[in-house]
């Protein structure tokens, strides 16, 4: 066998070949590779502990060894060799180390080519207010708001200030100016990356998903969205009402329920929800659900009768709308997708 480095190397190689997104080493079973959504075996070779420590310390600094050490986790981005960046989590199992990794395309996607409606893509350069982008782990979230900022980028002259956790696409200026911030790194924390952006005459702000003290952030979020300011906001949900649901469910010692309630429709400009869809071409298949602000919304939002939204996105396409269940449908009728892909929606 080769040594634990060596496989680990080979593994990366074997992941570009198959262009699989993800790799997973854990003790007691073989490497795992996410292709199109699905784990799949990349041999036989069963991992122990002593393989996973020799990969671990083969390209951790002695300073982030200690903090793997300390708080049993550790989250960042790393680039192996040239053409191979990835998302790096490290976290202890059953006393062991285990490396998860998801490939970043160093490619950011043309916006025309995700699907969204033209409406969406027409106000997004002027908007300004609060846009959600929502779904679950993996679905390709970082990659369509990294469309959306490199649309900015390419068309308007904006100050674009990114709060991230860590930096994933690496932009470069074009007509825009972006100042990329990795939380832990360039900035303490993103309450204080978020003061800092009030102070400033920036234009649009991307706040990667925050996992603790979102309680205290979310004034922060609101105040900025506000002003001219377009809040990119990146959030686990798995649909629009779940998105929402976790604004209006926060409150905080500044922030009553009611006053998020109020704020939240005022500054509220859209909520786009995806999911990554196995098809027919072994591929994946990116579905949307997009609800964007209007009178209707706004009122709902505020009186907290959420749940209604769902009939004015179905009801509402001429306005750019979309339903999940609409668009799922949409890829199963042009034969893109299998029907069992679609679960329990009718065809």
């Amino acid at each position: 066998m080769d040594s634990p480095v060596e496989f680990f190397k080979k593994m990366l190689l074997d992941l570009a070949k198959k262009n699989a997104s993800g790799l997973h080493l854990s003790v007691g079973s073989a490497p795992m590779l996410r292709i199109y959504g699905r784990l799949s075996a990349a041999g036989e070779e069963v991992l122990v502990k002593e393989d996973l420590e020799k990969i671990v310390r083969s390209f951790l600094s002695e300073a982030e060894l200690n903090i793997l050490a300390e708080k049993k986790e550790l989250l960042f981005v790393r680039d192996f060799g040239e053409n191979f960046r990835f998302r790096v989590n490290i976290f202890y199992q059953k006393d062991s180390p285990a490396i998860s990794l998801s490939y970043i395309s160093e490619v950011i996607a043309d916006l025309d080519d995700l699907g969204f409606p033209n409406t969406f893509k027409k106000n997004l350069l002027n908007a300004t207010g609060l846009l959600i982008v929502a779904g679950p782990p993996a679905a390709g979230k970082t990659s369509t708001i990294a469309s959306v900022i490199e649309r900015i980028n390419k068309e308007k002259k904006k100050y674009v200030i990114t709060l991230e956790d860590p930096i994933e696409k690496i932009f470069v200026n074009k007509k825009s100016l972006i100042d990329q911030r990795q939380v832990g790194r360039d900035v303490n924390n993103f309450l204080d990356g978020l003061r800092h952006c009030l102070e400033e005459d920036v234009d649009v702000v991307y706040i990667d998903e925050i996992r603790v003290d979102f309680e205290q952030a979310l004034p922060y979020i609101l105040e900025l969205a506000s002003g001219n300011t377009l809040v990119i906001l990146e959030v686990n949900a798995e649909n629009s009402i779940r998105a929402l649901e976790k604004i209006l469910n926060t409150s905080s010692q500044s922030l009553t329920r009611e006053a998020v309630h109020f704020m939240l429709a005022d500054v509220f400009f859209g909520v786009i929800v995806q999911r990554l869809i196995p098809n027919r071409e072994g591929s994946l298949s990116l579905a949307l659900e997009v609800l964007l602000s209007n009178f209707a919304v706004k009122s709902l939002i505020r009186e907290g009768n959420i749940y209604q939204l769902e009939g004015i996105i179905q009801n509402s396409t001429e306005e750019g709308m979309i339903s999940m269940n609409k668009s799922i449908k949409d890829l199963v009728l042009s034969g893109e997708v299998d029907r069992t892909e679609a679960g329990d929606i009718e065809i």
